[in-house]
């Protein structure tokens, strides 16, 4: 056996394992968050009221208040921390962040149903009750 066959793989690996080693480590501390869509997350962040937000590949950074935060894409998900700060102060802000991307996608789809329903030549009255919640109620256009 030809030690080529051995080195090959083996470097594959290594390669593999110090791409992800440097990955993790950009994000010490991080939390895990459902989101996968970095616009999405800058626009969540942005509504919070984010400051300086700077963008990368897979990365996002910004202050929000006096405190900085930093988000990093680790496989699929973006991990993310309040930069210095206690774990319970970075998972209240997960928390809220969590919840304005529930309100942004929650939007986007109500505007998604009532553009489908003009088509369909219906109107859509929407009511956003006290708790955020969204009631939908189609009415025929008259002919």
């Amino acid at each position: 056996m030809s030690l080529e066959v051995l080195l090959i793989p083996l470097g594959i690996a290594a390669y593999g394992a110090w791409r992800e080693s440097r990955s993790t480590d950009l994000c010490e501390k991080c939390q895990t968050t459902r989101l996968t869509d970095q616009r999405l997350l800058v626009e969540a962040v942005a509504a919070l009221g984010a400051v300086h937000v700077e963008e990368a590949e897979g990365r996002v950074t910004g202050a929000v208040g006096a405190n900085t935060f930093t988000f990093q894409r680790v496989g699929e998900v973006f991990l993310g921390r309040i930069d210095g700060a206690a774990d319970d102060v970075t998972t209240a802000f997960l928390a809220h962040l969590e919840a304005r991307v529930g309100s942004i996608v929650q939007a986007r789809n109500v505007d998604l149903i009532r553009e489908r329903a003009a088509q369909m030549g219906l109107n859509l009255v929407s009511e956003v009750a006290a708790d955020g919640s969204v009631q939908l109620v189609f009415e025929e256009n008259p002919a």
